[in-house]
Formats: structure tokens, C-alpha cells, sequence
């Protein structure tokens, strides 16, 4: 009887160990996460970055993150410097960014690199660098969540597909004195309704409205040709206002799936002619002399004419925040479901301090239920 007594007792005694052993482990992994939840926490998710040299702002951004996980960075505004290609790819390096602010910047040689900032899951407001002069192809496209882009009206060249597949972007503030608009550069933006052509224009590449979501488009006097398929699939398109006193040339499919009127000068009326295809007709209804003008928002103004560099940055940040409001306003549930992952969060690291404190307890009183065995033994 007295054998089966101590088989039993080592028994409990190990058991009781075991559990011990299994709850200290679950105080270590506690120990291990509460730092990380405080840190994730605690992360900022506004970047600024004062300066850099070129070519190292990749650099610049380790130093001013301070250690900071750039999963965590939202914001980022690089108030001077002149970036390079290599500096551009530095900022892809940042994965959740939802506004670049480079209002403050300048762009090697004015010109915006080939496939710059292209792709980002998050991006909805970017500001360019002041003296930008060219837009590379691809450089923006397939932002699809890319709500407004500001820029100088040094802008004179925008490259092929720069912009296409931005299906949020609800305008373009184009530069009256631009004079080249690539092939497909705003392809699939669905959510621009107008778009004034400026008078710097000659040609219009093969699909670079295709698929968007135009209601109304001026297009310049100077345009001699528009290539294929330049307007289709344009659903929404009812009104074009050309200035041309000739009709431009057409290359095949511009006009498909399109029903608009096409409003011209009435002594060209006969010219345009040659437009009217499919849901296609000619109105000769406008009048005076020539005088389009392309207006930029008024907020792309106040950032590149503004008295200093932090006066954009404030202005920019405005806007996110006005754009932030307005989209929480718009996606009520999304805001609903984001509140409460950030409230969870939020009391994770409080959460695990409980849950330690509890543990420790439990194990104090093991310890002494242990202690006590013994000596009984």
C-alpha cells in the first residue's frame, strides 16, 4: 500500500513539475511578445527625412526610421534633395505607403524615371518633385488606389502607360504647356470624367484614353491625328469639344463602344464628317475664337507656388487628411472593422501583461504546493 502511495505521490510531484515547466515557458514567450506588441504599438507611421545625398536616400530613410519596422510607415516626406533612379527604388523599399510627399525635391535632370513608383497596394496621394519636367513610362501605373497626384506645371512630356490602370485617380492636373502624352498613358483610368487635351498637342497615341471614365474631353487645335483605339470602351463619353479647325485624322477603333457628340467649329463641320461612325455625331455648335485653357486644381497651385517647402508639406498633409475623412465617410464598415483590428491592437501589450501577472501568481503558488509536497515526503 505504502509502494502504491509513493508511485503516486512521484507521480503528482512530476506532473506538478511538468506543469511548472510548461507555464515558465509560457511566461518566457510572453516576455518575448510583450516587447514586440509595445514596439508595434508604438511605431510612428509619419516618416520625414530633413535631406539626402543623392543616391542615398535609401540611407537617409534607415537613419530617420530610428529602428522603426517599415511595414509600419504609412507617411513619408522628403523635404530636399535631388533623387535618382536608385532613390525612387529606395521608397519602393517601404511597402504600405500611402502618401509620398516630394513636393520639396528635385528629380535628376527633371526627369521622372521609367517604372519609379509603380504598383503600390496602398499609395492614394503623391506630390512630384518641383522641377519635373518628364514622367518616364510606366512610372505610376497600376496605383490603383491612387486618388490625387500633384505636380509643377514644369511638366511638358508624360511617358507611355505612365498612369495607366490608376483607376482611382479622380483628376489629372495636366500642364498647359505640356506637348507629348504617350501611348496608353491613362489607359484604364476609370474614374477621371474630363480631360482638357492642351494646345501643345500634335498627336494622340494608340490607346491612351482607352477604358476610361470620361464624360467630357476638349481636345486641343493643334491635334493632326489620333491614333487606335484612343477612346474605347469610353461608356461613359457623351461630349467632345474639338477645336480643330480640321478634323484630325482617325486610325481604326478610336470610337469604339462610344456614343457622344462631337462638338466642333460650324464652318468645320464638313471636315468632321469623317468622325461619324457607330453612336457617333457631329454637332457644329461652337463659337469665338480659341481660348481653352487648362485649369490645374487649386490645392496643386497652393503646393508649388506656396511661400516655403513646409508650407506644401502642411498643405499635402491637409489634403491626405481631408481624403482620409472623406473616404471613412465612404467606406463606413471598412473604418468599423479597421477600428476595432486597431483597438485590438492597441490593448495587445496590456493584454500580455495580465496574462504574465496571472501566470506568475499560478506559479507561486505551484512553487509553494511543490515545496510543501516535498517536505511532506
Amino acid at each position: 500500500m505504502a509502494k502504491k502511495k509513493n508511485t503516486y505521490a512521484k507521480k503528482k510531484s512530476m506532473g506538478l513539475r511538468v506543469f511548472v515547466l510548461i507555464m515558465a515557458a509560457a511566461i518566457v514567450v510572453g516576455i518575448v511578445i510583450m516587447p514586440l506588441a509595445v514596439r508595434a504599438e508604438e511605431n510612428p507611421e509619419n516618416l520625414t527625412v530633413a535631406s539626402f545625398e543623392t543616391g542615398k536616400l535609401s540611407e537617409a530613410i534607415l537613419e530617420a526610421a530610428d529602428g522603426t519596422d517599415y511595414n509600419f510607415i504609412k507617411n513619408i516626406a522628403v523635404l530636399s534633395g535631388t533623387l535618382n533612379a536608385a532613390d525612387y527604388g529606395a521608397l519602393l523599399q517601404i511597402p504600405n505607403l500611402e502618401i509620398i510627399e516630394l513636393a520639396g525635391t528635385e528629380t535628376e535632370g527633371g526627369v521622372i524615371p521609367e517604372n519609379a513608383i509603380p504598383s503600390r497596394n496602398q499609395l492614394t496621394l503623391i506630390s512630384l518633385p518641383k522641377n519635373t519636367a518628364e514622367i518616364g513610362a510606366h512610372a505610376f501605373e497600376g496605383n490603383r488606389k491612387l486618388t490625387k497626384i500633384l505636380m509643377p506645371a514644369t511638366v511638358k512630356r508624360i511617358g507611355d502607360y505612365a498612369f495607366s490602370a490608376c483607376e482611382a485617380m479622380e483628376s489629372f492636373p495636366i500642364s498647359p504647356d505640356t506637348v507629348y502624352i504617350g501611348e496608353g498613358a491613362f489607359q484604364d483610368c476609370k474614374s477621371i470624367t474630363e480631360f482638357v487635351i492642351p494646345a501643345g498637342i500634335t498627336e494622340i497615341y494608340p490607346n491612351t484614353f482607352s477604358k476610361c471614365g470620361f464624360e467630357k474631353i476638349s481636345i486641343g487645335p493643334n491635334v493632326t491625328k489620333i491614333g487606335a483605339g484612343v477612346f474605347a470602351d469610353c461608356n461613359a463619353l457623351k461630349d467632345i469639344y474639338a477645336y480643330g479647325e480640321t478634323a484630325p485624322a482617325l486610325e481604326s477603333d478610336v470610337f469604339r463602344n462610344v456614343g457622344a457628340a462631337v462638338h466642333c467649329y460650324d464652318g468645320s463641320g464638313e471636315s468632321y464628317e469623317s468622325w461619324v461612325q457607330n453612336n457617333i455625331k457631329i454637332v457644329p455648335d461652337l463659337t469665338g475664337e480659341y481660348t481653352l485653357t487648362v485649369e490645374t486644381p487649386e490645392e496643386n497651385n497652393e503646393v508649388y507656388n506656396g511661400e516655403t517647402e513646409t508650407a506644401a508639406t502642411e498643405k499635402i498633409s491637409e489634403t491626405a487628411a481631408e481624403q482620409t475623412e472623406e473616404n471613412a465617410e465612404e467606406t463606413t464598415a471598412e473604418a468599423i472593422a479597421a477600428d476595432s483590428s486597431a483597438e485590438k491592437s492597441g490593448g495587445l501589450s496590456v493584454g500580455v501583461v495580465i496574462v504574465i501577472v496571472v501566470m506568475a501568481v499560478i506559479i507561486a503558488v505551484l512553487a509553494t504546493i511543490l515545496v510543501m509536497s516535498k517536505k511532506k515526503q
